[in-house]
């Protein structure tokens, strides 16, 4: 059967068929094993743009299930819609690029799944359906791009998976992916655009003109500093660089000169690397949560309903110009409430006081503290207080609040523990609004920011009473 194959399809195709070192066939004991006789069962591809992830992927998907009988293949997007419309029209290219389009199987245009004829099925799913993510099961799962996907939802697709997971993306952002990266049964395959032989020549222009004169061979190697490169006699030569180096100084000359190069985008989208985006708004450092318990002070809890979206509850401490922040929960009501047992619902219901003051009970929130609250739903906040928590207050909000709270928290040393998950993601990727030119606006982007607004409540909260004090 005709492949083009490239080195991602075939690292890949390694990892999936590498068995245990011990080869000991899932004997109990084994920390590869683990019940397993596969080595790896979550194949991390990480990398640029244009490196051949995409259709090695598809390549190593569609040969597993032409060579093995009655598997089950999913790919997840951030939604059904989506992951089709990604990966369904490359399947087809890729496809009649190797001769193997509609041979050996049959593609369900209503669904859009394919039956193989030895009885493997490959379909297309979305993980922003709960109910789907709870019911399916599959052989093996292929996570594309999963951004927007949570680390709930992949848990629970994880444990319904019985081989292996493939993943791709560019780690352009914080995310789960980091975490899942230290597990022993955990490979990496890194790959860039000059791993592809099949780059197209305009796409591969495109990239190397995000390379900036600071990250040319002629910089980082020492050979001139950032002021000469840009200056550099490219005609005569005068330090005698090889021919390699002098083109590439040429071209990230010229990169400079047309405003095309751009730090974060040559380290995403040209090396593949995490990158810290450039208009970020906060940089907070992590603590231990024996750190955070240690800290004598009064613990304040900040509090962003969210009954679709994420229902971020954080616990903050203050002291001597640092604040110590950590994560108490970030499920919605919705994410909740399917989650809550039979005896749970019952609890609930002969109390008669919802959800969020269970919550706050089974959180152990004591009645005393100070709990400042989005204020856009007045009656849960009336609730807490009816329920014993007197102090549940509305945080004010106006002209201009928001900046003046990122103001508050720039002043401020934050540190966050290491289970806060999700509070370090959001504050890896909270940045400012740039137009379409990518000038700075003056205000932040309204996305990913549940458990920094809690926070934030509580920061001016803080100030309000003059114990944060303005300097």
């Amino acid at each position: 059967m005709k492949i083009q194959s490239t080195i991602v399809f075939q690292k890949n195709w390694e990892a999936i068929h590498e068995p245990c070192p011990k080869h000991c066939n899932g004997a109990d004991g084994c920390e590869w094993c683990q019940g397993s006789n596969r080595k790896y069962k979550y194949i991390i591809n990480e990398g640029s743009s244009r490196s051949s992830k995409t259709y090695s992927l598809i390549d190593v998907c569609d040969l597993y299930l032409r060579n093995h009988k009655g598997k089950r293949l999913i790919i997840w997007g951030d939604s059904k819609e989506e992951v089709v419309k990604a990966i369904l029209r490359e399947i087809k290219k890729r496809h009649v690029m190797t001769d193997r389009y509609n041979v050996g199987y049959n593609h369900r245009r209503t669904d859009n799944d394919f039956e193989y004829n030895n009885g493997s099925t490959q379909m297309f799913m979305g993980a922003d359906n709960p109910d789907i993510v709870m019911k399916l099961t599959q052989d093996f799962a292929w996570f594309n791009e999963p951004y927007n996907i949570s680390r709930e939802s992949f848990d629970q697709i994880d444990q319904r998976t019985s081989d292996f997971i493939l993943l791709d993306w560019n780690p352009k952002q914080a995310h789960w992916i980091d975490d899942l990266k230290k597990s022993r049964r955990a490979i990496v395959i890194k790959s860039t655009f000059k791993d592809n032989p099949f780059c197209p020549p305009e796409q591969r222009a495109k990239i190397l003109s995000y390379q900036p004169i600071s990250r040319c061979e002629a910089v980082e190697s020492g050979k001139l500093d950032e002021k000469e490169a840009i200056k550099y006699d490219l005609a005569n030569n005068p330090d005698e660089l090889s021919p390699v180096l002098l083109k590439e100084l040429s071209r990230c000359i010229r990169n400079e000169e047309t405003n095309s190069a751009d730090e974060f985008n040559w380290q995403v989208y040209g090396l593949g690397e995490k990158g810290e985006k450039p208009d970020r708004i906060y940089h907070w450092k992590k603590c231990t949560k024996q750190q955070f318990d240690a800290i004598d002070a009064k613990t304040y809890y900040g509090i962003d309903w969210g009954k679709v979206d994420p229902w971020a509850i954080s616990a903050v401490k203050y002291y001597d110009g640092q604040l110590f922040v950590h994560e108490l929960n970030y499920k919605s009501e919705n994410e909740l409430m399917k989650e809550l047992t039979i005896s749970q619902h019952k609890e609930i219901r002969q109390t008669n006081e919802g959800l969020v003051v269970w919550r706050m009970r089974q959180l152990g929130i004591p009645k005393n503290a100070i709990l400042v609250c989005d204020n856009n739903r007045p009656d849960k906040i009336k609730a807490l207080r009816k329920a014993g928590w007197e102090y549940a207050v509305a945080t004010t909000k106006g002209k201009g609040s928001i900046k003046d709270g990122i103001s508050v928290l720039d002043d401020l040393d934050v540190y966050y523990t290491e289970e806060s998950k999700n509070i370090e993601y959001e504050q890896e990727n909270y940045q400012w609004k740039t137009d379409r030119y990518g000038v700075r606006l003056e205000d932040p982007e309204d996305k990913d920011n549940h458990t920094l607004d809690g926070i934030r409540y509580v920061s001016m909260w803080l100030r309000s009473e003059g114990i944060i004090r303005v300097v």
